[in-house]
């Protein structure tokens, strides 16, 4: 049994009709069924949290009328349908709140639905839901009520203000100012079946529906599930057992059966498709998107609402890397009106530094939603540090070069551990990125700097040489242990000292060049002679 649960879709009809019908009272009973996912199941491991949207329609406008409520004194004068999710599963609410979110109001009397009194950011954007909270609380409830004459308008009045706050507006519970708010719309579920319920009229019926919690929120994406709106008052009739989604062209319900014929039933009925995503625009939330203009006080409610812990996991810490570039931001502007002209200069570095550091991911997550915004904040970043003058900013590019470089000196340091050969790739790329440092060092804004407003250069600079030489002195123990004569060695030498931009380096080498002893003159061959016989004596 437990293999077969396992296997079946992640929406599963646990149970129903848990409300009974009072004496001589006529209501619906929601019946559901699932809309068989054709696609392949979506990794579990696709999204850790998520936001889950529910999309809302019905047949009622057309085929509610079909409904028997019995007598006219039976008649509900509205229907409301309404998502109950069990605790702690929605993070916009306490966890010691069942959230019930309205999804449909259905006017008995006019025969038709009335949707701006639900619509809410919670279904049409996207509901917080936590998967560990699904083991704990793995069920959403489908309730349907009916609703009194006498209280159409208390529960029309009860709906507009529920959904008019934060929580059910913007979908979330926050507001700008870092609060975490929590009104009507968390009891709402309790007031309306308070105030609604009687004894003679128990309209209210629920659908208990399973959700797996073994697969997490991923497993609800792309999900469907149909329930049935049946009178009491008739034989129950279970609603299609196959169906399936197909073309609108080819059924208008967008269903069809398992043979492939457009499902159109006479019964109404109400529609539920469910949709997961890890993102939302913050701007639902704090009213204001992040770029360039946002002052300190967007600033400070995009801070809050990272730290209120009810953005999705992913997206929560790519957004910190957009907040990072924003504290920058705003560091450089106080610092533009406060520190005095002179150390213009040496800020300039400092925040290049800090700019160069930035972490910056690569993945399509990134570039689908972040890239843009924090490639505009790193342009005013730039912007506002080099005051708008050309040769600051010619500084800020030439220094951002150099530090993002920076961190491939762990690179080449392993390339060159160990290696004597001074035409290594990486002591030759070594080599050229100190010439570029010092003649960023050279710059006529900066020559005058003092040590400390220098120094994040001349760290770069401590660095590049410390990882040159070692590999230098590796080499001249090979050029001198080589067999050659001495002006060859001096020669490779001399050139080395000519070509090297580490000044260690030079030295090194200028110091075993001037330690060689004096080139020997060239030995020349004495030619043999043949020995001349003395005269004879006269």
């Amino acid at each position: 049994m437990p293999q077969l649960l396992r296997n079946t879709l992640p929406l599963i009809l646990l149970g129903a009709l848990l409300a009974a019908c009072g004496s001589g009272g006529r209501f619906v009973k929601p019946v559901a069924t699932s809309v068989n996912q054709e696609t392949a199941t979506p990794n579990p491991s696709k999204y850790a949290d998520g936001y889950l949207r529910i999309f809302v329609s019905s047949n009622l406008d057309t085929n509610g009328r079909a409904l028997d409520f019995g007598p006219e004194s039976q008649r509900p004068a509205m229907l409301l349908i309404s998502a109950k999710f069990g605790k702690g599963t929605v993070a916009s609410f306490s966890t010691n709140t069942e959230p019930e979110i309205p999804v449909l109001l259905y006017d008995v009397q006019e025969g038709k639905t009335v949707s701006a009194i639900v619509d809410n950011a919670l279904l049409t954007e996207g509901l917080l839901v936590d998967p560990e909270s699904l083991s704990k609380s793995p069920h959403l409830q489908i309730v349907v009520r009916g609703v009194p004459k006498d209280k159409a308008k208390w529960v029309t009045n009860l709906l507009e203000i529920a959904t008019g706050e934060p929580v059910m507006k913007f979908g979330m519970g926050f507001v700008p100012g870092g609060q975490v708010v929590s009104g009507l719309s968390s009891k709402l579920g309790e007031m309306l079946s308070d105030e609604i319920k009687t004894e003679k009229k128990p309209w209210e019926e629920k659908t208990l529906l399973g959700l797996r919690s073994d697969e997490g929120v991923s497993a609800l994406d792309g999900r469907q599930f149909v329930v049935m709106l049946n009178s009491t008052g008739v034989e129950l009739e279970a609603p299609a057992p196959n169906l399936r989604r197909c073309e609108r062209g080819q059924s208008p319900t967008g269903l069809c059966d398992a043979k492939g014929k457009p499902w159109m039933p006479a019964e109404a009925y109400v529609r539920f498709e469910l949709d997961v995503v890890d993102y939302r625009s913050v701007k639902d939330f704090i009213g204001s998107a992040i770029s360039c203009e946002a002052d300190e006080r967007v600033w400070a409610d995009y801070r809050a609402l990272l730290a209120s812990g009810q953005l999705a996991r992913l997206q929560t810490e790519y957004e910190r890397h957009l907040l990072t570039r924003g504290e920058l931001l705003l560091t450089v502007r106080r610092a533009n009106t406060e520190a005095p002209a002179w150390r213009r200069g040496g800020r300039l570095l400092q925040y290049a530094q800090q700019a160069a550091s930035l972490p910056t991911p690569n993945d399509a997550y990134w570039i689908e939603h972040y890239r843009s915004s924090a490639q505009q904040v790193e342009a005013c970043i730039r912007s506002a540090a080099s005051r708008g003058q050309s040769q600051y900013a010619a500084i800020w590019d030439q220094a951002i070069g150099l530090f993002v470089r920076s961190q491939s000196y762990p690179t080449w340091a392993t390339a060159l551990a160990g290696s004597a050969d001074p035409e290594a790739p990486a002591l030759r790329d070594a080599e050229r990125e100190l010439t570029r440092l010092r003649q960023l060092m050279s710059a006529g804004e900066l020559r005058s700097l003092d040590p400390d407003s220098m120094e994040p250069l001349t760290s770069l600079d401590a660095q590049l040489e410390n990882l040159l030489k070692p590999v230098y002195e590796r080499a001249v123990e090979h050029i001198l242990d080589a067999e050659e004569e001495v002006a060859g060695k001096r020669q490779r030498l001399n050139d080395l000292v000519a070509r090297s931009a580490c000044a260690s380096c030079r030295q090194l080498l200028t110091a075993r060049v001037n330690a060689l002893p004096p080139d020997m003159p060239p030995t020349v061959p004495v030619e043999a002679t043949t020995p001349v016989a003395a005269p004879p004596p006269t």
